[in-house]
């Protein structure tokens, strides 16, 4: 298999003078949105005409602005493209065209052929992708236009490039384990049968954020392929099972979701995919990064769907792969003088990890319960604290939204309401059963202590309205991934406990408002998602029956959890009141901490700091 990039090119892609010193794969920053820019349609040659002297004015806009010196190239620069950053110049009066060039002409005319052929995806960036079929290589950028909304990113055919610039706007930063956007249009072109199998998927997904692009065609030639014997065991298999298990589960299909991301599972499992050697097979350090992190794809997607279907464990003890020494060099962090920062993807899978060791709290007695929570509830408190100051928020220092860190601290909420509620006065009322996304505990075998209830309450109260003012950040909620949606349900549950047990007056109709928030994001992924769809159906008959039954918020009476009668609620928040007791008790044992190469995840954002192309803690 051709290698698409030699060692020495990827040490020319390390961080140069001036520049920030990130990794390329984690943390690299969010891509400026392009409808800040207009970009190019002009049809041009995709044989680089022989420039004379290239002028420093020309520099395109995100170089100027890391002071950073640019190639110029037209229609992007090289640097631009060797970084999957958009590039896009300053308009000029007199025209962008170097008068010194000479101007040759296609022997098509620039036109393209809606036939696609081998030349297809020759030409690829950030901004556009050409489509060609002859050897000549003519091109038109088509315009992959990532406004806020699918349908404002409308063209008027549904090209391959097209979709797959879809799902790399809308899909991809919330699940970055594939190539990223420039290297797979490069293997596309040096190595389309690699891609055959999971381009599809690709395209099935990308279809899913246009409307006026009919998905049905798609998702029968993407989802045809798990009927495939000989669909080849390898790196690029395991992706496209992880990514046929999302939608499925996304699209309200839980059972082939589960048995196709076991599937995924067992396949990157037989392969050693967790393993150096597998990372390494063809030496190329943007391949190898894509393993890891479909490694940990399959850990974090796991995870979420174990505590939304309850499940005891992530997958049968058999399969779980022994403990290397670099997991106790990630948690003995905290010892350190001077903490080193980790990728936002390796603070997920480390939640992940507690998440793991909570799954069985319904087992238990309610005295080992009340320990457990303790326990659990210092574990994720510890998380919080440990964070470094970057790390904190969800938006990074563009500006934009860190999808990685917003499903992590959605998921940190999500916990604490998972722990705290079933020991507080926000009760799961009968009617909650008929969620399929976020089904009640089973009942408790003794009622929670009353001493310890309204420290619960008060906690799993905080931590809903955290999460659900998650919904507000000023981005698209569609490019969150739709796996959090049964994650905004638990919380909008919590939230319509809390309206219907617990509040009264201006704190239930603040209360109320997040209930709505809650039922709009769901609104928004039920746009492109099932799941979404049906989840807010659910939730909403689940809302008229607790405000229809007393939840006015005009006195202290709600809904028996037991009879679904009225009776007094007892506390306001206010008596509620807040309390640190036994939150940093002892730590609890963690929750699959046998797996190993947790280097593997290139945690370092100041990867090439040195000078070293290699991944490690």
């Amino acid at each position: 298999m051709d290698n698409p990039m030699s060692q020495n090119t990827y040490e020319r892609q390390l961080p140069r003078d001036g520049e920030q010193n990130m990794s390329m794969f984690f943390d690299f920053g969010t891509a400026q949105e392009l409808g800040d820019f207009q970009p190019s349609t002009t049809t041009q040659n995709q044989e680089t005409a022989s420039r004379g002297g290239i002028r420093v004015s020309l520099a395109c806009i995100p170089c100027r602005s890391r002071h950073v010196k640019c190639g110029a190239e037209m229609p992007n620069c090289s640097r631009c493209l060797q970084d999957d950053k958009p590039c896009f110049y300053a308009k000029s009066r007199r025209g962008m065209r170097d008068r010194n060039a000479p101007r040759k002409k296609s022997p098509q005319g620039g036109k393209v052929s809606p036939v696609l052929g081998p030349q297809v995806f020759r030409d690829h960036n950030a901004m556009g992708y050409a489509i060609g079929t002859s050897s000549s290589g003519s091109y038109t950028g088509l315009s992959s236009e990532t406004s806020l909304s699918p349908a404002s990113s409308s063209l008027k055919s549904a090209s391959p490039a097209r979709l797959i610039d879809l799902y790399y706007n809308f899909f991809y930063k919330a699940h970055p384990f594939v190539l990223p956007r420039y290297y797979f249009f490069s293997r596309l072109e040096n190595d389309p049968e690699s891609l055959k199998h999971l381009r599809a998927v690709i395209q099935y997904i990308g279809s899913l954020y246009a409307p006026d692009i009919p998905s049905a065609e798609h998702k029968e030639l993407a989802l045809s392929q798990l009927d495939l014997p000989n669909m080849p065991p390898n790196g690029f298999t395991v992706q496209t099972l992880l990514l046929i298990a999302i939608v499925f589960h996304c699209d309200d299909e839980m059972d082939r979701a589960r048995e196709v991301l076991d599937r995924a599972i067992y396949l990157a499992l037989e392969l050693r995919m967790n393993s150096r050697e597998f990372a390494n097979i063809e030496r190329d350090p943007v391949l190898a990064e894509s393993w890891r992190r479909t490694y940990w794809g399959l850990f974090v997607t796991d995870s979420m769907i174990a505590g939304i279907t309850r499940a005891p464990s992530f997958m049968p003890p058999a399969y779980v792969i022994p403990r290397a020494r670099t997991f106790a060099e990630y948690d003995d962090r905290d010892f350190e003088d001077e903490t080193p920062i980790f990728s936002s993807f390796t603070y997920l899978v480390d939640l992940c990890r507690i998440f793991g060791s909570l799954l069985n709290l319904d087992q238990l007695s309610m005295k080992d319960r009340e320990l457990a929570v303790a326990n659990a509830d210092a574990m994720l408190v510890n998380w919080k604290l440990h964070l470094p100051p970057e790390k904190r928020g969800v938006i990074d220092k563009d500006e934009q939204v860190d999808e990685l860190l917003f499903q992590a601290q959605g998921l940190l909420q999500v916990l604490l309401i998972f722990i705290h509620r079933p020991l507080s006065r926000l009760a799961h009322s009968p009617i909650e059963k008929i969620s399929r996304c976020a089904p009640p505990p089973s009942s408790l075998t003794s009622p929670p202590n009353p001493r310890t209830l309204w420290l619960h309450t008060r906690k799993t109260i905080l931590a809903a309205e955290t999460a659900i003012d998650l919904l507000a950040l000023p981005c698209p909620l569609l490019n969150h991934t739709p796996l959090s949606a049964c994650s905004f349900t638990l919380t909008t549950l919590a939230c319509l406990s809390a309206c219907c047990y617990v509040l009264e007056g201006q704190e239930w109709l603040r209360m109320r408002d997040r209930v709505r928030l809650g039922l709009g994001g769901l609104k928004a992924f039920g746009e492109v998602w099932g799941t979404s769809r049906r989840t807010e159906g659910e939730t909403k008959r689940i809302a008229r029956a607790v405000f229809e039954a007393g939840g006015t918020g005009e006195g202290s009476s709600g809904m028996s959890p037991e009879t679904g009668q009225l009776v007094n609620s007892g506390d306001s928040v206010e008596q509620i009141g807040f309390g640190g007791a036994g939150d940093m008790m002892g730590g609890m044992e963690m929750g699959w901490e046998d797996l190993r190469e947790m280097e593997y995840l290139g945690m370092l954002d100041r990867m090439g700091q040195q000078g070293q192309s290699r991944f490690s803690i």
